[in-house]
């Protein structure tokens, strides 16, 4: 099994991809990783599963021929029956590569909704999505982390035997339990808690705007913030006009992430659009009462008012509302954060392995020792 995916940065596809590749039967898969280009932050995880990874380091964005060229002369080395490949760069050039390969398969997880939230207009991407659409037919296989990735790119790209597999989270590490981290959250109060990218998909200006009206209404709320991006010096000086200074942590990447979700009062997900998104399985899988936005594949997980509140992308005064509700509530967050758990069970990363498996078995006629 040869993985292709753009970088092992600490993203929902690549922490996806480390749950499973862990996971596949050895007796079955053989697996080997091909990161077409740095960061590697995820690297360590692959080495604690002993999974081979074998890093390109050559930008494909930049350099996509040179890319190519170097991905296509490790497949031909390794030979796998199975090719499967994450992201948009290594979905293109992963399916190119794999058909210079000798009875080499392809399939591909399409991660994002890619078509409806990130189109731009001008040559450079309707040339990138047209790639897209024409590699796409070589696929043995089209897998998407939930349904309505698969509606994005029916709808964009014409294609209509899109599989969802669902992402998955290991319930056995992520579940309720005590925690010592409180002091990671800014003096006392109630704790929200977010995990993501600082990116703008995120949500996270609509975050601070909602935090800065709960504060002004005199609720006592701290925000801990874990993740790095491209927004980090913004968001920073947008908390500190709203005169946030004292309520909000930028903490930065963290290993304790389960540690920090088993203290957390309340996890918020104020994303503008999401494709399913591993920290909220993660955060459910906590026992923690989330916030969330009804968008994308955020509402085949979280059901409004039993699982957690869900309130529009975007909306500042309903998010603070729908917060406000839980810092007013304990009962209620109880309740949410009980349900979270058990819906989270309908995740099991198991159960995405095994479906995974049943795709690899069945695209390379039943033998698949690589």
């Amino acid at each position: 099994m040869a993985h292709v995916i753009e970088t092992l940065g600490a993203g929902g596809a690549e922490t996806l991809l480390a749950e499973v590749t862990a996971r596949l039967d050895p007796g079955r898969f053989l697996s080997r990783v091909f990161p077409l280009d740095r960061p590697l932050e995820l690297l360590p995880r692959f080495e604690r599963a002993r999974i081979e990874v074998d890093p390109l380091e050559v930008p494909p964005a930049r350099r996509p021929l040179a890319c190519l060229a170097a991905l296509t002369g490790r497949l031909r080395r390794f030979q796998p029956r199975v090719v499967h490949t994450h992201l948009y760069y290594a979905n293109v050039l992963g399916r190119l590569a794999s058909g210079m390969v000798r009875h080499a398969r392809c399939v591909s997880t399409l991660h994002n909704p890619d078509y409806t939230f990130e189109s731009r207009p001008g040559l450079v991407f309707a040339g990138k999505k047209a790639l897209d659409r024409v590699t796409g037919g070589r696929n043995a296989a089209l897998l998407a982390v939930s349904q309505a990735v698969a509606d994005d790119f029916a709808r964009h790209m014409g294609w209509r035997t899109i599989r969802v597999v669902p992402s998955g989270v290991d319930l056995e590490r992520y579940s309720p339990g005590t925690s010592h981290s409180t002091s990671a959250w800014p003096g006392p109060g109630l704790r929200l808690l977010h995990v993501g990218r600082l990116h703008p998909q995120k949500g996270h200006r609509i975050l601070l705007e909602a935090l800065a009206l709960l504060c002004a209404r005199g609720a006592q709320v701290g925000l801990a913030l874990v993740g790095e991006g491209p927004l980090g010096a913004e968001l920073a000086g947008q908390a500190s006009r709203l005169g946030l200074d004292d309520r909000v942590r930028f903490l930065g990447r963290r290993d304790d992430v389960r540690e920090l979700l088993r203290a957390a009062d309340v996890f918020v997900f104020p994303s503008l659009y999401e494709a399913a998104g591993i920290a909220l399985l993660e955060a459910m899988a906590c026992g923690a009462p989330v916030v969330a936005s009804r968008t994308g594949g955020i509402v085949e997980i979280v059901r409004d008012g039993l699982d957690g509140l869900l309130v529009a992308p975007g909306d500042a005064g309903e998010l603070a509302n729908a917060v406000g509700r839980l810092t007013d509530d304990p009962a209620l967050r109880v309740r949410l954060g009980a349900s979270a758990r058990r819906r989270a069970l309908d995740f099991d990363i198991r159960r995405t392995v095994s479906a995974i498996e049943a795709v690899y078995e069945e695209i390379a006629g039943g033998v698949a020792s690589a």
